[in-house]
């Protein structure tokens, strides 16, 4: 049996006794569960995986301070999501809502993220992203005499 995973992450602050601090949250669904129960928080459809961490740094050169903040971000989802892919390779004995038991794998179908989440996960900067690539090249024409349209 295939049990689909739907993963979601935002960047978010988290203030109760934490004095401020930043995380993205890691939620976990089925990608079987209705959207009218998906799509509302009081029901439960997502579960709260874990706290990714958003690195701050002392040192105040920034040139690797991205680097290491999106490696520490993709070693975390390596741990946390190790026994997905162990599930999703091998397969599990997991037990159905009645109480049977089924052998079961589990692939990532989707992961919903924002656009620098996005670029996070890509192992992009967001301002070398797809989109802003596109947006440059879109740029309207000139009307200068000497400059000629090429991507029209």
């Amino acid at each position: 049996m295939l049990v689909g995973v739907v993963l979601s992450s935002d960047k978010t602050n988290i203030s109760v006794m934490t004095g401020n601090r930043m995380a993205h949250p890691l939620l976990l669904s089925l990608a079987n569960i209705d959207s009218a129960i998906w799509c509302k928080g009081s029901l439960h459809g997502h579960v709260l995986l874990a706290l990714l961490p958003v690195a701050s740094f002392i040192h105040k050169k920034t040139r690797v301070h991205s680097l290491l903040s999106d490696r520490l971000v993709h070693e975390c989802l390596d741990l946390v999501l190790n026994p997905l892919k162990i599930a999703a390779k091998v397969g599990i004995m997991m037990s159905d809502p009645v109480g049977n038991l089924c052998y079961c794998f589990t692939p990532l179908v989707a992961y919903i993220a924002n656009t620098p989440e996005q670029c996070l996960l890509a192992c992009l900067s967001p301002k070398a992203s797809v989109y802003g690539y596109l947006q440059r090249i879109r740029r309207p024409c000139s009307s200068s005499p000497t400059h000629s349209c090429k991507n029209s």
